[in-house]
């Protein structure tokens, strides 16, 4: 017999016509919708009584409304369809990106002949790179979330210079130890010449993007003529001084994970640790995560043009206020309620498409990209566990 708390998680689990679900408040946009159902609502009641108490002549034609109601149906109909595509391409590339890292993650621990203990740290990045990229996704540019500092080795660290990583005495770039004197990558990216008590510190650290990036694409997202009015205030001021320094680009944590299983992938392949199959094997998958971030970007950085946005709201809300005019000498007192179910319904829609266009966030009705994480962090510890691992003497 099921548990108290398994009944409660199965009926709040329901889906159907019944309790909860037409009661449901959490994960409703209701809340959002409120102010302008409200603002509809005051507006039908001082249309009725003018026309009912004061006998104002407001009526419309019917026709008109008819017209239009076609329009303003394609225009929500089209808007939550793109938004709802958005957000199921979302979940299908996230999809994809755990098949690679289950793939890779397999590949290296039956194929690659190596020390245990190199490898569970190198799947431990194979991991890290999907928690990278959600915290990427979500403007989180940073090594210190906790999902994320266990997965990363101790050498990854914050650049102390933003724009540029230590070098080595001849120019030569060292972050994650790209290369040594004469270009030859050493075992976890680190020069032969390195400390082994600095733990790589030195000379293995991760370039995130700064503040910068986040206030030029916040002034991209902001319309011309709101951005001209608002000129003088300080937000923009800054975000214009940001935008006038170095530009330099600078790699995020997702691809400096990646530059990292590609050092050491060249590595195991050179020391004849693995086939050139595995290795052209787990090079594409490696390719393939690199496209999928670039997929995940476009979704989350290219949101759906500010004035059709614009233009749908006003369209919507035209649209609503205009019923009253046209149904108060049908519907009389009643138009009031009318109005309050159509704005509900109306504005409901385009506040859905609104809320799952960018399906990264963390509100309700989001993609669940931690359980998304967790469930692929349980995959792998079961691999590590359960499945044989090759070894360096087979």
């Amino acid at each position: 017999m099921p548990s108290p708390c398994q009944l409660l998680r199965q009926l709040s689990n329901h889906r159907g016509y019944g309790f909860p679900d037409i009661f449901r408040f959490k994960g409703s946009v209701l809340p959002s919708c409120i102010p302008v159902i409200f603002s509809s609502t005051v507006f039908a009641t001082i249309v009725s009584v003018l026309y009912l108490v004061y006998h104002v002549n407001l009526l419309l034609p019917g026709d008109l409304i008819g017209a239009v109601s076609v329009v303003v149906g394609l225009l929500l109909g089209f808007s939550t369809n793109n938004a709802y595509d958005r957000y199921y391409e979302g979940r299908k590339l996230f999809t994809k990106m755990c098949t690679h890292v289950r793939n890779s993650t397999r590949e290296i621990w039956v194929s690659v002949k190596d020390d245990r203990l190199d490898k569970e740290k190198n799947i431990k990045l194979m991991l890290a790179y999907v928690v990278a990229i959600k915290h990427h996704l979500r403007w989180e540019f940073d090594t210190d979330n906790s999902d994320l500092t266990y997965l990363l080795p101790p050498d990854f660290h914050l650049s102390e210079n933003h724009s540029h990583g230590p070098h080595t005495r001849d120019g030569a770039p060292t972050r994650d130890g790209a290369s040594t004197k004469d270009g030859a990558p050493t075992k976890d990216g680190a020069p032969e010449n390195a400390d082994p008590n600095q733990g790589g510190s030195q000379h293995n650290v991760i370039v995130l993007p700064s503040m910068k990036s986040a206030f030029r694409s916040l002034a991209s997202r902001i319309p011309p003529t709101t951005f001209r009015s608002l000129r003088d205030s300080q937000l923009i001021k800054f975000a214009e001084e940001e935008l006038a320094v170095d530009m330099d680009a600078s790699m995020c944590l997702p691809l400096e994970i990646i530059h990292r299983l590609g050092l050491y992938f060249g590595q195991k392949y050179r020391e004849k640790k693995m086939d050139t199959t595995r290795f052209d094997m787990l090079t594409g998958h490696l390719n393939a995560l690199i496209e999928i971030l670039g997929d995940l970007e476009r979704i989350g950085n290219t949101p759906i043009p500010f004035a059709y946005n614009l233009h749908l709201k006003q369209v919507v809300t035209l649209y609503v206020w205009v019923l009253p005019f046209v149904m108060v000498n049908v519907l009389e007192w009643l138009t009031i309620p009318a109005i309050m179910f159509i704005s509900f319904v109306l504005f409901g829609v385009l506040a859905i498409g609104e809320e799952i266009e960018n399906p990264f966030g963390y509100d309700e009705n989001d993609l669940p990209l931690d359980d998304y994480c967790k469930n692929l962090e349980s995959e792998i510890k079961y691999i590590q566990k359960y499945l044989i691992s090759a070894k360096v003497d087979d």
